[in-house]
């Protein structure tokens, strides 16, 4: 009775709200009680912690032997273009070395040039959903994002999910592989800082992993191995949604008035409940899972609720992570448990701003304590080699301000420090 009650009286006062036009000033309060403590997020976009991380050698300009293999190469395409047709599919393969040597040798116009030639030959020979196009929209995405164009980067990356059915068909370990490649091609390029952080870009990567993921849980075919991977490629679309100020974000970026960036502001209530449902459902259909698999995805729904200030029912997830990463093979995870982080804690959503081609302003090295609700404070900043003190001072006030996990031993949430921590200040 008193839950019917309580319901009937909700459905006056917003009724009253509605006939005062109160209900949008009632929405914008409730939108900025629930993100305030994320807005705007700086740990993963302006500043990142160093980790050893595997980068591709940057190409060469200057390589005299290159770019006579490369010359070579062409005159030999020349003639066989001649002989055989511009639309030989004997042409296709040779055409594609052509573009990886030119992009080898930085000059990405060229490659560009070379790559859409062969995937213009596999389309008019094989049909326009090929799957023999796959490795020159790959290549078509590298070259495009090397000279900055980025929507032309993505969009190269969307046609290969296109060729997948756009992932609502059966998944097999190609269309999973480069479905979420995409999705990850679309959150690196929302947060580099040489690209413009397009609202409309990231919201149509952030439908199609929402989409594919609906439609192969409608099919009912998933394996757990892939519904982790494609829901945890959404919880990281969240973490991006719910830690970017889409009033500023859309207003610097020019499209503040975009079907996008409203649709983006109106699901930042939504998130949290999205992003837990998501990890609880894991967690769920995980219990023929290794122990230890389990206690990764309490992990990441503790950080997910730590990150969202429901501090008590993180230091529970945690509780439970610490419990089922027992034996020698939880041993590294109960080791990084034991010591705080910064949040978010998976490096899959920032490792792409380590890239040595992205400008860095500085670099910091900090020390900080991390209480057991995971407030930071007493934080040490200096700057390593050249830059101003001032830039080791504004990523101390970041870091003040971020999320954090405690540190958790015996499966309790306890006060931690950690010293000697790297970061790069992004330009």
């Amino acid at each position: 009775m008193l839950k019917a009650y309580n319901n009937e009286k909700n459905k006056v006062f917003l009724s009253r709200v509605r006939h005062t036009g109160l209900l949008p000033l009632l929405m914008v309060a409730l939108v900025s009680v629930s993100v305030e403590a994320h807005l705007p997020e700086y740990f993963g976009r302006k500043y990142v912690r160093v980790i050893d991380t595997q980068t591709e050698a940057p190409c060469e300009s200057g390589g005299r032997a290159g770019r006579e293999e490369a010359n070579a190469l062409k005159d030999s395409l020349d003639d066989a273009l001649l002989d055989s047709g511009a639309y030989s599919p004997n042409l296709a393969d040779p055409i594609g070395e052509l573009g990886k040597l030119y992009a080898s040798l930085c000059n990405h116009p060229a490659a560009l040039n070379a790559n859409r030639n062969a995937l213009q030959i596999v389309r008019v020979n094989e049909g326009l959903l090929s799957p023999a196009q796959i490795p020159y929209l790959y290549a078509l995405a590298d070259s495009y994002q090397a000279i900055g164009d980025f929507h032309s980067a993505q969009q190269s990356m969307r046609s290969v999910l296109r060729v997948h059915g756009m992932g609502k068909g059966p998944l097999d370990e190609a269309a999973l592989r480069d479905s979420l490649a995409y999705f990850a091609r679309a959150r690196a390029i929302f947060i580099d800082p040489r690209s413009r952080g397009e609202m409309s870009l990231f919201f149509e990567a952030f439908k199609d992993n929402e989409d594919m993921l609906d439609a192969q849980l409608e099919r009912g075919e998933l394996d757990y191995t892939s519904r982790a991977a494609l829901s945890l490629s959404h919880l990281r679309n969240l973490y991006l949604l719910l830690g970017t100020d889409f009033v500023v974000a859309s207003s610097l970026g020019g499209d503040a008035v975009s079907p996008a960036a409203h649709f983006m502001q109106r699901s930042q209530m939504l998130t949290y409940g999205k992003g837990r449902v998501l990890l609880e459902e894991l967690i769920e259909i995980a219990e023929e899972q290794p122990a230890l698999t389990r206690a990764r995805l309490y992990l990441r729904l503790g950080n997910w609720q730590q990150w969202n200030a429901k501090w008590g029912q993180a230091c529970d997830s945690y509780t439970a992570a610490w419990e089922m990463a027992s034996g020698d093979d939880g041993l590294p995870l109960r080791k990084q448990l034991s010591n705080p982080a910064v949040l978010p804690e998976d490096s899959g959503l920032w490792k792409s701003l380590l890239d040595p081609q992205i400008a860095v302003k500085a670099n910091i090295v900090a020390g900080f304590r991390v209480s057991d609700r995971g407030d930071i404070s007493r934080v040490d900043a200096v700057v390593q080699g050249e830059g101003s003190s001032g830039l080791a001072a504004r990523v101390a006030r970041w870091l003040r301000d971020s999320h954090a996990r405690p540190a958790i031993v015996d499966g309790v949430c306890v006060d931690g420090e950690l010293r000697g921590r790297q970061y790069r200040l992004l330009d």
